[in-house]
């Protein structure tokens, strides 16, 4: 499989991804420390990661464009592998017109790590800490339970984890700030 470079990807995220981009940017970070930990092709995960939200803001977050036609449009300008755009579309696998369901790997740890790193990205935001080690994985999960809190966050798939891949959600937490330990700060 011919995979597209980083800098086309990147390109991609720059024309495309305007209020994402951070959200991209921090999958990526957690991407990188799983596809290590468990051995994958770093590059093939990376892809997918980076660009799973590509057309968000494109779409303009309707959901009912989200992952559609404009997704192949925006990807068929690096050639992207149609493998990889099923992976992308199987991280919303509970809609009804998603076919793709998360049974590869990738596919479960994409699942697991986007609602959650939402959650844990704006629970950052909020604490005085600048070091995201800082964070108690039990303020998450305490947190999780206020909906009024990141009120867009599915609490279901923020902890997909556990269903998915059998990683107590304490544990996925603190896997989460170990990715991010040497790169998120707060501006």
């Amino acid at each position: 499989m011919n995979l597209p470079s980083r800098e086309n990807v990147i390109s991609l995220v720059d024309k495309y991804a305007s209020s994402t981009k951070q959200h991209l940017l921090q999958v990526w970070d957690i991407m990188e420390y799983f596809a290590s930990k468990l051995w994958e092709d770093k590059h093939y995960w990376w892809i997918v990661w980076v660009l799973h939200d590509i057309d968000w803001d494109f779409v303009e977050k309707d959901w009912d464009r989200h992952l559609k036609d404009d997704l192949e449009i925006i990807v068929s300008e690096i050639d992207l592998h149609p493998e990889m755009i099923a992976d992308i579309r199987a991280h919303w696998h509970f809609l009804d017109w998603i076919e793709e369901k998360p049974d590869t790997l990738i596919r479960k740890y994409l699942v697991a790590t986007d609602e959650l790193s939402w959650f844990i990205w704006a629970y950052f935001r909020m604490i005085p800490s600048n070091d995201v080690m800082d964070i108690k994985a039990s303020s998450i999960v305490k947190k999780l339970k206020d909906k009024g809190f990141a009120a867009w966050v599915d609490r279901n798939e923020a902890k997909a984890c556990e269903s998915l891949l059998d990683i107590p959600v304490l544990d996925f937490i603190e896997d989460i700030k170990l990715a991010l330990s040497s790169k998120w700060h707060k501006k």
